[in-house]
C-alpha cells in the first residue's frame, strides 16, 4: 500500500505553470490538516495555515508561505474532479464488507441563492459494515438522484456486495444495472408509492398470504428495543414466490420479495409501519434482516458525522468544482481517521480530531505513513 502522499500525488495540477506558488500535492495536504482541525471555509483555513507557517514551511519545504483563501478557491474550483474520484476509489480497498448503501446528503450552506436557489446534492456509497465512504456524484443541478444513482454505481466496484438504497433508487434502470454482468452486484431496495403497482403487488401478496397456512413465508421477529426513548421490535417477512408481480418484464430480476413490520410504543400507544422490499437473489432472512438495518448507517455513521463532526452542512464554497472537490476532501478524512488506530482502536471520531488539533504528529502519521486496512 502506498501511504496517502503518495496515492494522491498523482493528482494532474490544472493551473498554468507560470505564476504557480505553491504545489497541489501541498495544498491537499494542508487543506487536510485545516478540516482536521475543524475549518470550513477558505478564509478561515487559510488564516489556520498562515498562524501555523513555519510548521508547514519546515514540514513540506514550502519557498513560498502558506497560500492564500484566494489560491484555495482557485485550485479547488479547478480541480478535475472525475479524476479526483478516480483516485480516491482507487485508494479505498473495497474488496472487504458485503454491504454496499447508497443515499443522498445536501450541503444546505452552499445553496446557491442567486442562480434559483439550488441546494447541492452528493450522492456517496457507504461500505456499511465496515464503516468507510467509497465513492460520490454530486447531483446535477437540473437533475435529481435517479440519474446520479447509475453514475456512481458504473464507477464502483460492486461484484458480490448487496446495494442498498431507499426507494428513490427502486428503478429499472438501476436493478438492472446492479445485476447485470459487468457489475455482479445484488441489490434490496425498498418499494413506495413511486412504484405503486409494485409495491400494490407486494402488499396484496403478503396481506393475503399470512392469512394462510400453506403460503411459505419466513418470518423473523426480534425482542422490543428502547430507541430514542421509545420500544420498538421488528417483524421481518420474506417470500421467493414472485408470481405476484404482475409487470415480471420490467423487474425481471427480481428473485424475493420482502415486508419489515415496524412495531413502535410511545407514550404507551403502539404504531405499526409496514416496509416493502424487493430482492434481486434468494437471500436468508437474517441476511435481509441485516442489510436493511445495516443501511441506516450510512446516515448516523458518514452523513452526521460530516455534518456534526467536520461541519460540512456549513460550507459555502461553490465555484466551479469546489463543492464535490471539498466533499471529497472530507471523505478522506473521515476514512483516514477512521482507519487510524495509532492512538488506540477505542476513541470515537470526535476524540481523534481533538488529538490531531493538539498534536499535530498525529495527523503526520495519517498523512506520511501506510494506514493499515487491518482493523476493518
Amino acid at each position: 500500500m502506498k501511504t496517502l502522499l503518495n496515492h494522491f500525488e498523482i493528482l494532474e495540477d490544472p493551473r498554468d505553470i507560470r505564476g504557480k506558488r505553491h504545489e497541489l500535492i501541498n495544498i491537499l495536504i494542508m487543506t487536510i490538516y485545516g478540516i482536521l482541525c475543524g475549518y470550513t471555509d477558505f478564509t478561515n483555513l487559510a488564516d489556520f495555515l498562515k498562524v501555523h507557517e513555519s510548521y508547514f514551511t519546515s514540514l513540506l519545504n514550502l519557498e513560498n508561505g502558506t497560500p492564500s483563501h484566494d489560491t484555495l478557491s482557485n485550485v479547488f474550483a479547478m480541480i478535475d474532479y472525475k479524476r479526483f474520484l478516480e483516485i480516491f476509489i482507487e485508494w479505498i480497498v473495497t474488496d472487504k464488507g458485503l454491504h454496499l448503501s447508497i443515499d443522498g446528503k445536501a450541503i444546505k450552506s452552499a445553496r446557491d441563492k442567486i442562480n434559483g436557489g439550488n441546494t447541492p446534492y452528493i450522492v456517496s456509497a457507504f461500505l456499511s459494515d465496515i464503516g468507510i465512504s467509497v465513492g460520490q456524484v454530486k447531483v446535477d443541478d437540473k437533475s435529481n438522484e435517479i440519474t446520479a444513482i447509475p453514475e456512481l454505481i458504473k464507477l464502483l466496484d460492486i461484484e458480490g456486495k448487496i446495494i442498498t438504497i431507499d426507494a428513490i433508487g427502486t428503478q429499472e434502470e438501476i436493478c438492472n444495472l446492479i445485476t447485470s454482468k459487468e457489475k455482479k452486484g445484488d441489490y434490496i431496495l425498498k418499494v413506495k408509492d413511486n412504484q405503486k403497482d409494485l409495491k400494490y403487488d407486494i402488499k396484496t401478496y403478503f396481506d393475503l398470504g399470512l392469512k394462510r397456512e400453506d403460503v411459505n413465508i419466513a418470518i423473523w421477529e426480534t425482542d422490543y428495543e428502547k430507541d430514542h426513548g421509545r420500544m420498538e421490535k421488528r417483524i421481518y417477512y420474506l417470500s421467493y414466490e414472485i408470481d405476484c408481480i404482475s409487470d415480471k418484464k420490467k423487474w425481471k430480476s427480481v428473485k424475493a420479495i420482502g415486508r419489515i413490520d415496524v412495531h413502535r410504543i410511545e407514550n404507551d400507544k403502539e404504531k405499526i409501519t409496514k416496509h416493502y422490499y424487493i430482492l434481486s437473489k434468494a437471500f436468508l432472512i437474517q441476511i435481509f434482516m441485516n442489510a436493511t438495518r445495516k443501511h441506516w448507517n450510512i446516515e448516523c455513521s458518514l452523513h452526521w458525522r460530516l455534518d456534526v463532526i467536520l461541519d460540512e452542512d456549513h460550507s459555502r464554497s461553490r465555484i466551479g468544482n469546489s463543492i464535490e472537490n471539498l466533499s471529497l476532501i472530507r471523505k478522506i478524512v473521515f476514512n483516514l481517521a477512521r482507519l487510524d488506530t495509532s492512538m488506540g482502536d477505542k476513541l470515537t471520531l470526535k476524540q481523534k480530531m481533538t488529538r490531531y488539533t493538539n498534536d499535530f504528529k498525529n495527523i503526520e502519521n495519517l498523512i506520511f505513513n501506510v494506514i493499515p486496512y487491518s482493523n476493518l
